[in-house]
């Protein structure tokens, strides 16, 4: 970039600042959507309503001229650029379930101040347009990498991931891609998930129904219970399942107010101890399965799902565990710590870590460049979340996220981040996010790829 970087950040401001109106109304045209996975029909793998949010996508790309693809629905891709090298930005149009609570409509995208609300607009529809106008700038200003720039977005990021599994049959991987869809600078390692089935002996008669949580990777903000007829319910503080001292777990305050009740059997005071203590910290500490590492800090542990079938408590734990864990050792671990509790362990889900070297050339370019345009230096990181990097060759996390405050909104607590309700996206974080990744693809052009 020859340009003096200041120059060249009021030059992309000022083009954000003609189209902005129209950023925010193609944002809300995904919001709209109520874009939640489920199980398929009619040849939508992931049904109709995420079809729907995929073939948005690609009419918002032929808006501003440019060809789209569609890949069996799993995924669709957008291209700009001539060359045999290729640029993979990933994003997702698939979002968590509402949940309650909201004071805000989910599924309408409202500005408020310098923020935009509603699901989906920070994870991931928000910076799913900041990399449509990506390639929407460089069309205008006539600039034409001499490498292939390839968006692509899928539908099942929130709940497995199967979609990008399915396109990489598909097409090849790109040479290089980065994920916008956590915080800035790099995030060069996600730690490992799992997902453990619990499932309890035969409850007591006592025990009716038990009911909490809308989606696996979401602390839930309310758990129910109902008791020879009396109906216990409690509330806490819901959020994204990999930051849990966010959050108070509803199902460990169910489990402390249904051990208050007389007339439980055995086996219903050992489940409701389970809620309570696993419930308690997020981080598997009470159970005695906790673990860490340097460069991932604390494995996270927490119950998020709750329901009662065949007279029996079935819970989903959702776990987060560092990159350098063995997840068959934290299995047998917690299969030792819930037969305290009478309950058996099977294994739904089990995503290794990923791990990307920090020293790499592209962990390093993608950090140059962000130190360049905010003018500090930031070390990469590890985090709990996932995103497609996971799955993808010489793919990491590359923001949008950047410090914000969210006591402008007024919200309560447990409200407006990712997976809360009254999701909100910061419009200065956003266009914030989307210079330096207009800045990182004009480097490229200039410099070509790292070596």
């Amino acid at each position: 970039m020859k340009k003096d970087m200041g120059e060249l950040l009021q030059g992309l401001a000022s083009w954000l600042d003609v189209h902005q109106e129209e950023f925010f109304e193609d944002v809300a045209s995904l919001v709209e959507i109520p874009s939640i996975c489920e199980e398929g029909e009619g040849g939508y793998p992931y049904g109709t309503a995420c079809a729907q949010a995929l073939r948005q996508m690609g009419h918002l790309a032929e808006k501003y001229g440019f060809a789209w693809q569609n890949h069996g629905w799993h995924c669709v891709s957008i291209r700009y650029g001539k060359g045999e090298k290729q640029l993979g930005v990933w994003g997702h149009l698939d979002v968590v379930p509402a949940g309650e609570d909201w004071l805000n409509e989910p599924f309408v995208c409202r500005k408020v101040r310098n923020y935009l609300l509603g699901r989906g607009t920070q994870d991931n529809k928000g910076p799913d347009i900041g990399s449509l106008y990506l390639l929407r700038y460089l069309k205008e200003k006539n600039i034409v990498p001499p490498f292939e720039i390839r968006l692509i977005y899928g539908c099942q990021e929130e709940t497995g991931m199967k979609d990008v599994v399915e396109y990489l049959k598909l097409e090849r991987a790109p040479d290089y891609s980065f994920v916008p869809d956590c915080s800035f600078p790099v995030c060069y390692g996600e730690k490992g998930f799992l997902e453990l089935k619990l499932s309890s002996e035969k409850l007591s008669g006592a025990v009716e129904a038990l009911k909490g949580g809308s989606a696996v990777n979401e602390i839930p903000g309310r758990g129910t219970a109902v008791i020879r007829g009396e109906r216990i319910e409690t509330e806490g503080v819901p959020g994204h399942s990999a930051y849990p001292d966010k959050c108070i777990n509803a199902l460990g305050l169910l489990g402390a107010e249904c051990l208050k009740r007389n007339g439980l059997s055995k086996v219903d005071r050992r489940c409701f101890h389970f809620l309570a203590d696993a419930g308690s910290d997020g981080y598997g500490r009470v159970l005695g399965v906790e673990r860490s590492d340097a460069d991932s800090g604390p494995m996270t542990c927490a119950p998020t799902l709750l329901c009662m079938k065949d007279g029996r408590m079935e819970a989903v734990v959702n776990i987060r565990y560092p990159i350098t864990a063995q997840s068959s050792e934290i299995v047998a671990d917690m299969e030792k710590a819930v037969g305290r509790y009478g309950i058996s362990v099977s294994v739904m889900r089990d995503s290794a870590p990923n791990y990307e070297d920090p020293a790499s050339p592209w962990v390093q370019y993608l950090s140059r460049v962000y130190a360049d345009v905010m003018g500090k230096a930031e070390k990469p990181y590890v985090m709990s979340g996932g995103t497609y990097a996971r799955k993808v060759p010489n793919a990491v996390g590359f923001g949008p996220g950047l410090p914000k405050d969210l006591t402008v909104l007024g919200l309560p607590e447990g409200h407006g981040e990712c997976h809360q309700p009254d999701e909100s996206q910061c419009i200065d974080t956003l266009f914030m996010a989307w210079k330096i990744y207009m800045c990182t693809i004009l480097r490229l052009i200039e410099t070509g790829f790292p070596k």
